[in-house]
């Protein structure tokens, strides 16, 4: 029965929404949800995501309501969850006119623009803020990254020493992306995959070079094509992150992460398809040099209207959505909730601001040599350290 279902809608239904848009719109028509609202406060975009509904929906989600104003949505609407998929700027003031209406939210990353933003959006969220924010961090949600995890936790590769992660886009940003920097729109991602294998501990200290590769169209204005972040950890493990927007030949996203006792290969690059690999090395004993353990995951055959990186990423996609609408069901928390969405914002921006700076390097301690722990504590390091850079943190 319809009146049994959770109600979802998705406000922001340009390149990303419509992604989650057709995820929400197969767990309709598979009895899983009832799909009953979408808004965008763009027209042309919100007339994109209708002929979508209307081709992929049929008749019934063709009749479902529009609306161009996140505050009428979510009085209207009556809610369980939400996607939250617009602008960068405006997912923190769209997640929270749904919030404040009872309504969950799962909000794209990052869900501020600077981390004064975000310890704002935190604040106004108040407690257990991880039982109404959902994050979208869809590497969470690999099947190749979660392998590459569990042979980490069994010890398979010994104390992790380096990780390298790489994301290439095939083609520049599309007209009329808004972007907070190559550094940081690149950077978060792959913020996500360093922490992630450091149990979402920050780092403790983080720099970035920018560079500007030729033959390319910068149509966001970004000033630059190439990044190199490096992160450092207090046991002395380093993360190098490098994101490239100049790789004609396929979507690349991958990484490698190296122990005293072994090495793990993740994603080596296939083209525009190909089956996703997870390779497990041993470098001990007999088996020193050989690989010893190897997973395949298919991608998702494409279709002329996804985005470059859809292939690659559509399965985890479809399960960080499914995993939001299970915890709505069951009153759970999010596993992925502000809390990361701040660390590695915070993360993406201090890079971003390294990059700016010929490579200047911020350690992450405060004026008395504690950790950060809190997103007020990161605004505020933000705030004094960073005052004299042009640009938010």
């Amino acid at each position: 029965m319809a009146g049994d279902r959770m109600r979802l809608g998705a406000f922001g239904v340009g390149r990303m929404g419509q992604v989650h848009l057709e995820h929400l719109i197969a767990l309709h028509q598979k009895g899983e949800i009832e799909l009953v609202a979408v808004g965008d406060r763009f027209g042309p975009t919100l007339s994109s995501a209708s002929r979508l509904l209307n081709e992929l929906g049929g008749s019934e989600l063709a009749k479902i309501a529009r609306f161009d104003d996140p505050d009428a949505m979510a009085a209207a609407a009556r809610l369980d969850g939400v996607i939250v998929a617009s602008r960068t700027g405006d997912h923190a003031r769209d997640s929270l006119a749904f919030n404040h209406r009872g309504t969950a939210v799962f909000v794209e990353k990052p869900f501020a623009n600077s981390i004064a933003e975000a310890a704002d959006f935190c604040g106004r969220l108040g407690e257990c803020s991880n039982r109404r924010v959902q994050v979208g961090f869809q590497r969470h949600f690999d099947a190749a990254a979660r392998a590459a995890l569990d042979w980490i936790a069994r010890g398979r590769i010994g104390a992790l020493q380096q990780s390298h992660h790489v994301l290439q886009d095939k083609n520049p940003p599309p007209v009329g992306y808004q972007s907070c920097g190559i550094t940081a729109d690149m950077a978060i991602h792959l913020v996500f995959e360093a922490i992630s294998v450091h149990g979402f501990e920050l780092p403790c200290s983080v720099q970035a070079l920018r560079f500007v590769a030729p033959h390319y169209d910068d149509r966001a204005g970004e000033g630059a094509n190439v990044v190199h972040t490096f992160c450092t950890w207090t046991d002395g493990s380093v993360a190098h992150l490098w994101g490239s927007r100049i790789n004609s030949a396929g979507y690349d996203n991958g990484f490698k992460l190296i122990g005293t006792e072994g090495r793990i290969d993740v994603g080596e690059f296939v083209g525009d398809f190909g089956a996703i690999t997870a390779r497990l090395w041993s470098g001990v004993g007999e088996d020193r040099g050989r690989q010893v353990e190897e997973a395949m995951f298919p991608m998702t055959r494409p279709s002329a209207r996804h985005p470059d990186f859809y292939a690659r990423y559509a399965a985890a996609y479809a399960a960080e959505v499914s995993a939001f609408i299970d915890c709505l069901r069951r009153h759970a928390p999010f596993d992925l909730g502000p809390d990361l969405g701040w660390k590695t914002l915070f993360v993406a921006n201090l890079a971003e601001a390294s990059s700016r700076s010929g490579g200047r390097r911020f350690d992450l301690v405060q004026a008395d040599g504690s950790a950060i722990a809190t997103v007020d504590e990161a605004a505020a390091y933000a705030s004094a350290v960073l005052a004299a850079l042009a640009g938010p943190i």
